[in-house]
C-alpha cells in the first residue's frame, strides 16, 4: 500500500522490536521521518544498523512509563523535522498470572506502561499537533480489551482502557483537526507471543481462529499505516481488529464448511 507520507514526521514507540519496528520500516519506505523510541537501547542500535542508519530515523532510547520521555520524542521530532504529524502509540507488555497471584507491583508495571503510556503519548502528541491544526495518532490496542483471556486481567484492563481512551481522545480531538484510531490484533508472530513458538498451544489456539493462522507483524503495520494516513481521512475514534476472525464467534459441531 502507497500511503504517501514523503515529508511527514512520526513517533513510534516501542519501536526496535514487532509491530513497532514494522510500523518504522513502512514509514520509512512510505518517506516519512521517524522518530523510534523505546526502552531497549541495544535493540534501537541493531534496528538502525539493520536499516542502514538513514538519516529520517532518531533512534531514541526512553520510557513511555515516562512524561518526560515521551515529551522528549515528541520535542525531537518537532525539533529535527519542524513539525509532528504521527503517533503511534505502540509500546506494551504483558505478563501472565492467575488471577489471585497478580501482584501490585506487576498490576501497576503493566497499567503504567499499557495505559497510562499509551495516554502519555495520545496527550503529547496532540499537544504538538494542535499547531499546525491536523495530526493522526494511532494507539496499539488488543482483541483482549473485549474478549479477555485468561491469566491476563492486567494486561485486558489495560487494553480495555486504551479502547475507552481512544474514543475519548477522538471526540475532543476532531475538532482541532488531530485523528485518533487504534489496532487490535489477536495473537501476532512476535517475540512477546510466545504461544506462536510452542507447537502443542499454538495448534491449540489456532483451532479457535477461523483463517487457521497467526498475524504477522507486518500485516498489522499495514493497517497502522492505513490509519496514519490520508487514506483513513474521515476515521477518527475507531479501533481496527485484526484478528482473522478469532472474535466473531463460536463454530456450532458439524457446520463447518
Amino acid at each position: 500500500m502507497k500511503a504517501g507520507l514523503t515529508g511527514r514526521t512520526a513517533v513510534v514507540t516501542g519501536a526496535a522490536n514487532g509491530i513497532g519496528r514494522c510500523v518504522v520500516e513502512h514509514f520509512l519506505d512510505e518517506g516519512a521521518n521517524v522518530v523510534a523510541l523505546d526502552i531497549e537501547e541495544a535493540s534501537l542500535a541493531t534496528m538502525a544498523d539493520e536499516l542502514g542508519e538513514p538519516p529520517q530515523l532518531v533512534p531514541l532510547q526512553g520510557s513511555v512509563r515516562s512524561r518526560a520521555d515521551v515529551k522528549h520524542a515528541v520535542d525531537t521530532a518537532v525539533g529535527t523535522f519542524g513539525a509532528l504529524d504521527i503517533m503511534v502509540a505502540n509500546a506494551g507488555i504483558a505478563v501472565g498470572q492467575n488471577f489471585l497471584d497478580i501482584d501490585d507491583e506487576t498490576w501497576t508495571r503493566i497499567i503504567d506502561t499499557n495505559l497510562t503510556g499509551a495516554f502519555f503519548s495520545v496527550q503529547e502528541a496532540a499537544r504538538a499537533m494542535v499547531a499546525s491544526g491536523k495530526g493522526s495518532i494511532v494507539v496499539t490496542s488488543s482483541t483482549n480489551a473485549f474478549y479477555v483471556e485468561s491469566t491476563l486481567a492486567h494486561y485486558n484492563a489495560s487494553k480495555g482502557g486504551i479502547d475507552a481512551l481512544i474514543r475519548s481522545a477522538a471526540l475532543e480531538l476532531a475538532a482541532v483537526g488531530v485523528r485518533v484510531n487504534g489496532v487490535a490484533p489477536s495473537m501476532v508472530r512476535t517475540r512477546a507471543a510466545f504461544v506462536t513458538t510452542e507447537t502443542e498451544a499454538s495448534s491449540e489456539y489456532l483451532e479457535r481462529v477461523p483463517m487457521g493462522r497467526f498475524a504477522n507483524p507486518d500485516e498489522v503495520a499495514e493497517a497502522v499505516t492505513f490509519l496514519a494516513s490520508d487514506a483513513s481521512s474521515y476515521c477518527t475514534g475507531q479501533v481496527l481488529v485484526l484478528d482473522g476472525g478469532t472474535t466473531l464467534g463460536i463454530f456450532l459441531p458439524g457446520t463447518e464448511a
